[in-house]
């Protein structure tokens, strides 16, 4: 990682120092300047489709691009801010200039992929209008602020490394310096408890911590009606169902309510449910919410979403997807233009992006009957409840050939152990605790594994299923929602799947809805795409696949064995990359279906239970 410090004095601007800001928009106050270093980048050769292109890696830093600009480490930055302040001006100043040479090729960005029943081959293009001047042309992107329990955090791309595509020249900066000056506005964010456990976790996210202590001056105190973990919302006729899963919780200190969609407001509006768990949130205290039902009893939001180059010399992708993201970030607004299309760009408070910081943590059981809601409270309390056993170290590596070029097995290599592939580190599936198998297409005598070899592995007990191939909405892991009858395992298993559709709910009875309700064995949870996944042809680094990665870093380097909290952890650490490729689709669609308070058996050495 780029080493950051924060400093306490100003700059003086020498000769030959670059200074790159907004235009000024006030008199306020400047925040302690934060320093990110980097490290002598390396360039890699790499030959796509008998053409050489050059790639260059600089530790800490992350490889994206639109597709068709050159591709380039980039890092995030994550800015706190003091409260009751918004963003004036933001200063980046560029230290020592190296300069690495000239006549390189930089490969472009890759071009997105689906992961649906097709497959191509897609070369990286170049856009001929970038060939003269320095790119990116900026030392930074500001992405935009976004709210987490009422903390402003400012997210900014920063660009240590910049290419000249005309001459193959590349330079690079030893250090940018990032100065915020601040703007004070009439009120605080109206989601801010003022509660320990939300300053302990904002502080995790940003790059200047100390600033967290200025809110507490907001509130000296917070006081509850009543005090609850984990909100359960289903259909009046399944609230006994899920009672057995309330009293399991408890007895384990996770304060649990249950409530009926008929008792919030309109059962058939997403914006009422969205209104109660928002009030839930400030006066019951709760962190995490289960929606009981399919989305014909607990409304799935539609959210809008695109994905495209600006100049769509690309395909262009978009669709209304199911997204309980919309139930978990609770900032208004979604919809700030008034038409048809929620979630937009440009749909947050005064046309600034939408809330996609998470206040609540979600998870959806998609029972329609009294039956699922049964399979599916079985399987969670049978999970919660197993002892330790070799069951919990067995971890199954599924995965398919995407195109002639690009097989889903280098994908998911990068989940076992440290992965630093596209410019980034993440950790991974520690190979020396678990036993990890392989089903890889690549390496199978024809090319393609029966899905009876995954149904065994599910009948003999594995606990996590890593997936990525070809998919739909009733179609995944080479499985149809009949074979689920072919399932006997007692031992349940958690599957993420990078496929695509397999999550959309909204359809027809999906896969994920096979695995998770439709049986008393299978899945006790699953993470699946609501619509199209995506991949880049002749690489690793498809948009779908920097969630997944985040997701294992989550759970096995921060320690964040709870799903859904690792599920939002993975999209907020990519949250800087909203505006590439397909990203924001990724974002919305990678919805989990199961409880949301349930821990991986996995993050703690397997022979030792969970505390």
């Amino acid at each position: 990682m780029g080493k950051i410090k924060v400093i306490i004095c100003f700059f003086l601007f020498l000769s030959g120092t670059l200074v790159v800001g907004l235009s000024e928009r006030t008199d306020g106050k400047v925040l302690k300047p934060l320093v990110y270093s980097f490290t002598t980048p390396r360039l890699e050769t790499i030959v796509v489709n008998d053409v050489i292109y050059d790639k260059i890696i600089m530790d800490g830093t992350i490889n994206y691009g639109r597709p068709g600009e050159p591709c380039l480490p980039i890092k995030g930055a994550a800015v706190l801010l003091p409260p009751n302040t918004k963003v004036g001006d933001i200063m980046v100043t560029a230290g020592e200039k190296k300069v690495l040479g000239e006549g390189f090729n930089i490969i472009s960005a890759g071009s997105p992929c689906t992961i649906a029943g097709e497959k191509s081959v897609v070369t990286p293009q170049l856009k001929g209008t970038l060939l003269e001047k320095p790119f990116p042309g900026t030392l930074f992107t500001e992405v935009t602020t976004y709210f987490f329990r009422g903390y402003g955090i400012l997210i900014l791309q920063l660009h240590p490394v910049h290419y000249i595509p005309a001459t193959g020249e590349i330079y690079y900066y030893k250090d940018l310096t990032v100065s915020i000056k601040t703007m004070e506005t009439t009120s605080s964010n109206s989601l801010f408890r003022g509660v320990y456990k939300d300053e302990c976790e904002v502080i995790k996210k940003v790059d200047n911590p100390n600033v967290a202590i200025t809110y507490r001056k907001l509130k000296d105190s917070y006081s509850l009606s009543k005090n609850y973990d984990l909100f359960i919302l289903t259909e009046e006729n399944f609230t006994w169902r899920f009672r057995p899963l309330k009293i399991h919780h408890e007895a384990n200190g996770i304060k649990t309510l249950i409530k009926s969609v008929s008792e919030i407001g309109n059962p058939e509006s997403p914006m009422d449910i969205r209104n109660y768990i928002k009030d839930a949130y400030l006066q019951y205290g709760i962190d995490y919410v289960l929606l009981g039902g399919d989305d014909d009893i607990v409304p799935a939001p539609q959210l809008w979403v695109s994905g495209y180059d600006e100049d769509k010399t690309t395909e262009y992708y978009e669709t209304m997807m199911p997204s309980d993201l919309f139930y978990a970030c609770l900032d208004d607004p979604y919809n700030y233009d008034g038409d048809d299309r929620l979630g937009e760009p440009h749909d947050g408070e005064n046309g600034t992006d939408v809330d996609l910081m998470a206040e609540v943590y979600v998870g959806r059981a998609c029972v329609g009957n009294g039956e699922e809601a049964s399979n599916f409270v079985t399987k969670t309390i049978g999970y919660m409840s197993i002892q330790a056993n070799d069951y919990l170290k067995s971890i199954l590596m599924a995965a398919e050939e995407l195109d002639s070029v690009t097989y889903g097995a280098e994908y998911m290599d990068e989940l076992i152990d440290q992965s630093n592939h596209s410019g980034y580190k993440t950790g991974g599936i520690p190979s020396e605790k678990f036993n990890v198998t392989k089903l890889y297409d690549r390496d199978w005598p024809d090319g393609n594994w029966p899905n009876t070899e995954l149904i065994n592995h599910i009948n003999n007990g594995v606990h996590i299923i890593n997936h990525l191939g070809h998919s739909n909405y009733q179609h995944a892991l080479k499985m149809v929602p009949e074979d689920i009858d072919s399932f006997t395992n007692e031992k349940y298993c958690f599957v993420y799947s990078q496929g695509c559709n397999a999550g959309g709910f909204d359809a027809e009875d999906c896969m994920a809805e096979a695995l998770t309700v439709k049986s008393e064995y299978g899945a006790f949870a699953v993470i699946m795409n609501a619509r199209y996944g995506f991949y880049w042809s002749n690489s690793t680094d498809g948009d779908n696949h920097h969630y997944m990665r985040e997701f294992w870093d989550a759970v096995f380097s921060e320690n964040i064995p709870i799903i859904s909290k690792a599920n939002q952890d993975s999209k907020e650490d990519n949250l800087y990359l909203i505006d590439g490729s397909m990203m924001r689709w990724c974002y919305y669609q990678l919805n989990l279906f199961g409880d949301p308070v349930v821990a991986l058996r996995a993050s703690n050495p397997p022979n030792t239970p969970l505390s």
